[in-house]
């Protein structure tokens, strides 16, 4: 705020006037504006013009660039494992992994070049130790989201009755692999699903408990694989019991053509094929199978029911 002096002058040390009044006129002393602080913004702004000036950013971009190749080469290599053996086809949609794969993949291809853009810089003594440090999250990250794409995966595809049911490794408990020890169908670690059945246990062949988890919407017939057979001793009474292919066209009105291709494509005539629902994780499916060559055509996405 400014100061006015009207009128009266003061006086300054023993009653002399001070050196800056003009007798007669008002005396204006100006606030001081406060100081800009400078931001993280300014200092990045600064930066980046320093190094457009000194075109120092060629190196950089350089740098990164190969990063880059680096990680596009890893994400492609992890995109077409999953997609090929672990989630093969239709299965991959039915699991929604599309989703999981787009986050980890964009992750892993840009913070990782742009980190290295950022620290890149042949002066410092620490360069290979920050490029290390970058590498090593980065590769850590990658192998997580892998371990818990591996761990969602469907592993077993399960006859139960008249449907089909998707089982991960993370749905099966210790104790139901200990168990299951004794199943030769199940002894190898197969990294594709494996299509297999699931019989009824009878009395007594399940703990109470299994019961009670399976009736209250949890643990059920195929999540026990000490009881897991082959799809064949099943397949044949399941397709008797299983959806005309008229009524799969009334509930996909939309997609009355891709259920022909498959009719097609089996190489049967329409009354010799049913569908078998698919429950996944994301979403529901159809399994186009035969009535008389006990055998499994294709997995359509339309609802079957």
């Amino acid at each position: 705020m400014a100061r006015l002096w009207t009128g009266i002058r003061p006086e300054g040390v023993a009653g002399k006037p001070r050196p800056e009044e003009v007798v007669g006129q008002p005396r204006v002393v100006p606030t001081a504006s406060p100081r800009r602080r400078a931001t993280d913004s300014d200092a990045f702004a600064t930066r980046v013009v320093h190094l457009v000036a000194k075109k120092a950013w060629r190196p950089r971009l350089r740098a990164a660039g190969i990063h880059l190749a680096l990680s596009l080469l890893a994400a492609a290599t992890v995109v077409g494992w999953v997609l090929g053996v672990w989630y093969p086809q239709e299965l991959a949609h039915i699991s929604g992994v599309h989703m999981m794969l787009a986050v980890l993949a964009g992750v892993d291809v840009v913070l990782g070049p742009v980190c290295t853009f950022l620290v890149f810089d042949r002066r410092k003594r620490s360069l290979s130790i920050d490029l290390a440090i970058i590498g090593a999250l980065q590769v850590a990250a990658l192998a997580y989201g892998v371990h818990v794409i591996e761990r969602g995966r469907p592993q077993f595809v399960v006859l139960v009755k008249d449907r089909f049911e998707v089982v991960a490794p993370s749905e099966l408990t210790p104790d139901a692999r200990l168990q299951a020890r004794g199943n030769p169908i199940i002894r190898g670690r197969s990294m594709s699903p494996q299509w297999l059945a699931a019989r009824d246990p009878g009395p007594g062949s399940v703990s109470p408990k299994s019961v009670l988890e399976s009736m209250s919407g949890g643990r059920g017939r195929q999540h026990h694989p000490e009881l897991y057979e082959p799809l064949n001793l099943q397949l044949s009474s399941a397709a008797h019991r299983g959806i005309a292919l008229e009524q799969i066209r009334q509930l996909n009105p939309g997609s009355r053509a891709l259920l022909d291709r498959a009719v097609l494509a089996s190489g049967e005539p329409e009354v010799n094929l049913r569908v078998l629902p698919l429950r996944g994780p994301a979403r529901d499916a159809s399994v186009l199978v035969s009535v008389k060559s006990e055998q499994v055509f294709d997995i359509l996405l339309l609802q079957p029911w």
